[in-house]
């Protein structure tokens, strides 16, 4: 696999990451369910709402939606290989019923295209200009992921957005967690070891980015207050970091320990150890893991009272797009205080 930048050369990859079909498929799944979330609590709201003024996303959750689906449908044009794709970078006079229906359409539009594709088509490198007349070639798996991964990103930022501007919630919540509640009987999905040691891979990559970014912080504004995430930057960096711990602990031990819900009280170098410990573990067990090891049940307390069991994979994806969710509200909390803003897209990480 390789990348070519604007300059037109090639450099190897420094580790072959593959993406496979099976994960993929279950990502967009995710991917629509949780949209269709979001734009249900959103439809109702007034035009006002919808065009409120947040710093974060793309302004608004207007804007921040129309994002989304132009990114989706700008990309799908790629794939498809359609000539000169354009991407809508303006919101005027989208409403939201319009946008549903666009989304939609586009869902079954990538899920055709998904239909016919091959495991080793996902390997196949494909060549694009970007909006700022930038050239790059990459996997289309890569291009995938970086999809479905910026699904994630930006929806963060609206459901964000949902809270403060006081509309309906998505319920029980917007996690990829939930979709797997509120369809137990959904249709069964084919997680593998490849694409989850990918996206695990970029996780690390990113969140040791933005933990890197966060070292010069001090530790005042590490405990400033926002409305987005855990309130503080160094809450949602520990919350990343109890994740990855606690689910780690109910694959190896069992159920049994509550999600943490204790104040952090460590310094940005002391996260990036925690991380880099807890990382290490996680990859280390899913380095002896089979495909079919992913179906084995997992159980798991978050809170008293509640318990819940899911396939390993789930959870293990789960994981993924928990971090995803939560680096969306750091680098927006990175921002205001400052501090440097690592670019952490997917597509960043094929480029290494």
């Amino acid at each position: 696999m390789s990348r070519t930048d604007g300059s037109g050369s090639k450099s190897p990859m420094t580790q072959e990451r593959i993406v496979r079909l099976g994960t993929l498929n279950e990502l967009f799944a995710f991917n629509d369910w949780a949209r269709d979330a979001v734009m249900e609590c959103a439809s109702d709201l007034s035009d006002a709402q919808l065009d409120n003024q947040f710093e974060m996303g793309e302004g608004s959750l207007r804007k921040t939606m129309n994002h989304l689906y132009a990114a989706e449908h700008v990309w799908l044009d790629r794939w498809e290989r359609k000539p000169n794709p354009q991407f809508r970078a303006s919101a005027d006079g989208v409403t939201m019923p319009r946008l549903w229906d666009e989304f939609r359409e586009l869902g079954a539009r990538r899920g055709k295209f998904l239909s016919q594709l091959k495991d080793a088509d996902l390997t196949q490198d494909l060549t694009y200009t970007n909006t700022r007349g930038q050239t790059y070639t990459f996997p289309l798996g890569a291009m995938m992921l970086h999809v479905s991964n910026h699904g994630s990103h930006h929806r963060a930022q609206a459901v964000n957005m949902l809270r403060r501007l006081k509309a309906p919630m998505p319920k029980p919540g917007a996690d990829y967690i939930f979709m797997k509640v509120a369809q137990p009987d959904g249709t069964p999905c084919q997680l593998d070891v490849d694409t989850l040691r990918t996206y695990f891979a970029h996780a690390d990559w990113a969140h040791t980015a933005i933990l890197k970014a966060a070292e010069p912080i001090s530790e005042d504004k590490l405990d400033q207050t926002f409305e987005i995430g855990q309130g503080t930057l160094r809450e949602t960096l520990s919350h990343i970091c109890d994740g990855e711990q606690w689910w780690y602990l109910n694959w190896t031990k069992g159920p049994g320990a509550l999600f943490p819900s204790e104040r952090c009280r460590a310094s940005a170098r002391e996260l990036s150890d925690r991380y880099a410990k807890a990382s290490q573990a996680r990859n280390e067990f899913l380095k002896l893991k089979s495909d079919r090891d992913l179906t084995t049940r997992v159980e798991a307390t978050p809170r008293p009272g509640v318990a819940r069991n899911f396939p390993l994979g789930v959870t293990m994806l789960q994981l993924c797009h928990h971090g995803a969710h939560h680096r969306a509200h750091a680098l927006n909390m990175l921002r205001h205080l400052g501090g440097t803003i690592p670019q952490i897209d997917v597509l960043e990480m094929f480029k290494k």
